[in-house]
């Protein structure tokens, strides 16, 4: 396995609960218009689900989620969407699909993940769900999922993060390449560099990290030592962090 293949398949380990049931998602935001447009299917056949939270404001990630919008999927693109925040537009793609009844909540004002856990939490102030899915980006997915363990109070097993499909990386020389090769124009090199190269310094619990021997965002992650040795070789070939 390469190093980056590795980092991939840590940061998207699933945990798996075959009878994991909530009536609430929370869709984060993220870049990825084929992941919200997949939450709205989801959400069309699952009856369970009563409520959609949409959360995410305006930030560097607005453009990304904007520009992959129109260019693989113009014909849902409305302009008027440049003005809009990321659950807004998440809002408008997620019900070119799903058409049930729902409680649709949005929260437009956070710009990261800890505010979007903590925002969201604040949507319900009293009343929030004991329960949820969660759909992120697959590479912020493991982190997205201990930050809002913490910022609702509720163990990880409550709840569940949702793929739709674990994304597998072959290769990844001047760009990402995935089993499914659908997923190799989800991440631009840079960004997918970013992401998985950022994703595993915050996860990892040291001064330079989100745990509690660094910035204390999220609970200590044991990060194993093969992913921490292929994160030592693939650090050099992030020249410029663009994300946001």
């Amino acid at each position: 396995m390469s190093d980056f293949a590795r980092l991939v398949d840590f940061l998207t380990i699933v945990p798996e609960n075959n009878t994991f049931s909530s009536e609430t998602l929370i869709l984060a935001g993220n870049s990825i218009p084929e992941l919200i447009l997949a939450t709205g299917r989801f959400c069309q056949k699952e009856s369970s689900i009563k409520r959609v939270v949409f959360v995410g404001g305006i930030g560097h990630g607005t453009q990304r989620l904007l520009a992959n919008c129109q260019q693989r999927f113009p014909e849902l693109f409305k302009q008027e969407w440049i003005n809009f925040s990321e659950a807004e537009i998440m809002r408008e793609l997620f019900l070119t699909i799903c058409s049930r009844k729902l409680e649709l909540l949005l929260e437009k004002k956070s710009t990261n993940t800890g505010e979007n856990a903590r925002f969201s939490f604040e949507l319900f102030r009293s009343d929030a769900p004991k329960s949820f899915w969660l759909v992120q980006d697959p590479l912020l997915q493991m982190r997205s999922h201990y930050t809002f363990s913490k910022e609702w109070h509720l163990p990880l097993a409550a709840i569940q993060p949702l793929f739709f499909e674990r994304p597998i990386l072959i290769d990844f020389q001047t760009q990402p390449h995935f089993k499914n090769a659908k997923m190799d124009s989800w991440w631009q090199p840079d960004y997918f560099l970013s992401l998985v190269i950022g994703e595993i310094r915050r996860l990892n619990d040291d001064s330079f990290g989100y745990g509690p021997k660094g910035a204390n965002f999220i609970p200590h992650v044991e990060v194993p030592e093969t992913v921490l040795a292929s994160y030592h070789r693939c650090h050099k070939q992030l020249v410029d962090d663009v994300r946001g």
